[in-house]
């Protein structure tokens, strides 16, 4: 009751307007849960956008390790890119659900090519999730473990803080530049809560190698050069193939 008190006192101080048709009462109001969609993404390769498949393209596989990038909507897009925004710097939990029905709706289009494999997230940097509060890239591999019924597991640790890309203008970024931001998880402990069946609920699972097959989650690509670090790494450590898993992405 106190918290729902809370709530109230909040909402009436500080009122919610909807992301899409910015009507007061809600984050996300019935008619545009209803009637909203983003364009559909171009398919092409994440790194320089030609052909017509989402894997890397054969010019680009000789500079990067990523094989290829699942992208629910253009970072361009002022509905979702809002939405990323009020979840990660102003900390609104009502876009959880709002950001998990939008990738449940998508599944189908955003599910990777692969037959067996795992969710990892792209990690923060341990000072920046303190700050935060969460890890956004841990969230969203959790509900693709939930949705696509696979396992997650935190494959990575990121060792050193870096300036976020999407802050970066295009021409100062480059693929590579971030190579040894990752190192291998010395823990390796599936999340208890997006297990499969074939798990004990509740209990973690520990695993001894890498996987041949990983899904790399986080919310924005902007060059890429984060993402290609982290697939780097586990490739350096015997995974086979990486693939991307993102909300958005940012124009090349």
């Amino acid at each position: 009751m106190e918290s729902r008190i809370s709530q109230l006192a909040i909402d009436s101080l500080f009122p919610r307007f909807c992301l899409g048709c910015h009507t007061e009462g809600s984050l996300w109001c019935l008619t545009c849960s209803t009637t909203w969609w983003p364009a559909p993404v171009r398919f092409g390769c994440p790194f320089c956008g030609k052909g017509s498949l989402s894997f890397v393209c054969s010019n680009c596989k000789g500079e990067s390790f990523l094989d290829g990038l699942s992208v629910f909507s253009h970072y361009g897009n002022p509905i979702v890119r809002e939405a990323i925004n009020q979840w990660k710097y102003i900390g609104d939990k009502t876009v959880n659900d709002i950001l998990f029905r939008w990738i449940v709706r998508a599944a189908p289009a955003l599910k990777p090519p692969f037959s067996n494999f795992v969710f990892a997230p792209v990690p923060l940097h341990r000072f920046k999730r303190r700050a935060r509060g969460f890890d956004q890239a841990g969230v969203l591999a959790d509900w693709c473990g939930q949705i696509y019924n696979q396992p997650v597991f935190d494959l990575l640790v990121r060792t050193r803080q870096t300036a976020s890309q999407a802050q970066k203008s295009h021409e100062v970024r480059k693929l590579g530049e971030l190579d040894g931001l990752f190192c291998v998880n010395p823990l390796l402990v599936c999340h208890p809560e997006a297990t499969f069946a074939s798990l004990s609920a509740g209990s973690g699972r520990r695993i001894s190698s890498l996987p041949e097959d990983v899904v790399l989650c986080d919310d924005v690509f902007t060059s890429g050069a984060t993402m290609d670090a982290a697939a780097r790494c586990l490739k350096e450590n015997g995974v086979k193939r990486v693939w991307g898993l993102v909300i958005a992405k940012g124009n090349i």
